[in-house]
């Protein structure tokens, strides 16, 4: 009996294979757990006349290794972010560039953002230096 990963029951809240089940990762997309579960039970009810190619195997593989490499530095990567965005005013106001912005001397588009002896500056075209705290409103 050969059995392939189309030929598993699979539904929109979780991946069963004899008696296991494992849910979905956030968003619907199916997790490391998941793969596993898939990538055993393939193992398990191969024909053992006609055993999985071992270049597909070993994709499927290289496929998972890369999975999880790319989901723990994306994972890594969010929480420097994160940790950037808390930490640094400078960052948070880095979202403002080109934005449109309007202060009590006018309207212009931010262009740069710094930090000058504590005190966060924009740069809006047309206003020239502006801080922070003088914006009043914020267009798209």
């Amino acid at each position: 009996m050969s059995i392939g990963l189309n030929s598993l029951s699979a539904t929109s809240n979780s991946v069963s294979t004899q008696g296991t089940t494992s849910s979905p990762a956030p968003g619907g997309k199916l997790g490391e757990s998941a793969f596993l579960t898939l990538l055993s039970a393939e193992l398990q009810y191969q024909n053992p006349l006609q055993p999985m190619n071992n270049t597909q195997f070993i994709a499927q593989l290289a496929q998972f290794s890369s999975l999880a490499a790319v989901s723990k530095q994306s994972a890594t990567l969010g929480k420097i972010l994160s940790t950037l965005q808390q930490q640094n005013p400078v960052v948070q106001l880095s979202q403002l560039i080109g934005k449109t912005v309007t202060t009590a001397f006018g309207t212009g588009v931010v262009s740069a953002v710094s930090d000058q002896g504590g005190q966060q500056m924009l740069t809006v075209q047309g206003l020239g230096n502006v801080k922070a705290r003088d914006i009043t409103g914020i267009k798209g």
